[in-house]
């Protein structure tokens, strides 16, 4: 049986949380075809830096899940970017010591997956080891996304180290594999072979969801379900419906999750007469995610007008509202749209909250009953056609397979 080793420090199970369960539904997918499949992630959770439950204080705890085994690193708990980022340190320095992986089947092929670029690097090694391809998913381009969010500077020297260290795993990769549609583009400028990259973009697991579009009430709920952090845009979802409030009665929102900037949109909220129809609820585990979006009427989201989106954007939440089969309001200036590509609901410019505001007057009125039934029942066959997570593991089923029988071919 063949055996890939998965990466990916902030690695999700979908009992704990609804976000970062990816690599779960794409590893579930590779057992489905004969893998064995290890993630191997960190001890604490993110964003909240807590400690995962049910891990223990050893070195590291196993679950195991739907075929999938997942092994978390002991790793420090944190608060803020130096907390962080010596949680970072600490998980690295883990995958790094041979008693984290020595008792594990050995990998054919091992994956190294961003956000940060340590944790890939450190997979890279693991593959080194044992003499298998490597190969490099990116999640998002460091250093260019911290750059275009101002985060960075441009010419600053930790740029120049993540640039460098960007080309080194591009380098040390059999494949690159990016989750944003035109991707290959800034890699191809920065040296990669158009060849060695691979698209496989978020999705969902369409099939954990019963598709059956809402019904019309006395209320019309929006519901945001997903980070709430200055790069999610909640803000301006928020300021959209405390301005849209007064002329449409029905409409409530809904905001589910958690992040650095919830209780100052909160307290935003507070302020307003309508804060009653705001209502703010602690983040779900993934398995609860269906039967929570089947109480909405509609689903926002906002993506932030940044530069790096000229490359495109593939949010795991945007899949989960369609194959809800829910009509989506989405604030987007990317150069890529699942609702436009779909027509599964209303496209406003990013970030305008006065264009929001707009759009939730016109999505919830009682006129757009049949539009709204239309967009429901686009976006579940679109999601089912292109981004279901059953398909997209057969998309990286084959990538694994190529490169583990082209380094036997060459060790031939």
């Amino acid at each position: 049986m063949k055996t890939v080793w998965i990466v990916n420090h902030y690695a999700t199970d979908p009992n704990e949380t609804a976000s970062g369960s990816r690599h779960f539904s794409l590893a579930r997918g590779l057992a489905q075809r004969g893998w064995t499949v290890i993630l191997l992630g960190a001890s604490t959770e993110h964003p909240s830096g807590r400690r995962r439950r049910d891990v223990s204080d050893r070195r590291f705890t196993d679950r195991v899940r739907d075929g999938v085994t997942f092994r978390f690193l002991r790793s420090p708990e944190y608060r803020g970017g130096v907390g962080r980022l010596r949680n970072m340190l600490v998980f690295t320095a883990a995958l790094l010591r041979q008693a984290s992986v020595r008792d594990l089947s050995r990998p054919d092929v091992v994956v190294g997956s961003t956000v940060h670029p340590l944790a890939a690097w450190a997979a890279s090694v693991l593959a080194r080891r044992a003499g298998v391809p490597f190969i490099f998913e990116i999640r998002d381009l460091w250093p260019q996304t911290l750059i275009d969010m101002g985060k960075l500077s441009p010419r600053g020297p930790l740029t120049w180290m993540l640039r460098r260290l960007e080309r080194t795993l591009c380098s040390r990769a059999a494949a690159v594999i990016t989750l944003l549609p035109f991707a290959s583009e800034y890699l191809v400028s920065q040296g990669v072979p158009l060849e060695k990259v691979v698209w496989i973009s978020n999705g969902t697991d369409a099939h954990d969801f019963d598709g059956t579009p809402p019904v019309d009430g006395d209320e019309f709920v929006f519901m945001y379900l997903g980070s709430v952090g200055r790069a999610n845009g909640v803000r301006a979802i928020v300021d959209g419906f405390l301005s849209a409030a007064a002329a449409e009665p029905r409409m409530r929102l809904v905001i589910v999750g958690d992040g650095a900037e919830r209780r100052a949109i909160q307290r935003r909220a507070e302020e307003s007469e309508h804060s009653a129809r705001v209502v703010f609820e602690p983040p779900v585990p993934k398995d609860q995610v269906p039967s929570l979006v089947g109480g909405a009427d509609a689903m926002v989201i906002n993506i932030l007008d940044l530069d790096v989106y000229r490359y495109g954007v593939s949010m795991n939440k945007i899949f989960d509202y369609a194959a809800a089969a829910r009509p989506i309001l989405v604030a987007s200036s990317a150069r890529n749209n699942v609702v436009s590509e779909a027509d599964a609901g209303i496209v406003v410019p990013a970030d305008d909250a006065d264009a929001l505001a707009t759009a939730m007057v016109s999505m919830a009125s009682t006129a757009a009953a049949d539009d709204r039934r239309r967009w429901a029942d686009n976006a579940r066959a679109h999601v089912i056609a292109n981004y279901d997570y059953r398909a997209l593991a057969g998309r990286l089923d084959e990538v694994l397979v190529r490169c583990t029988e082209s380094a036997r071919g060459r060790k031939r």
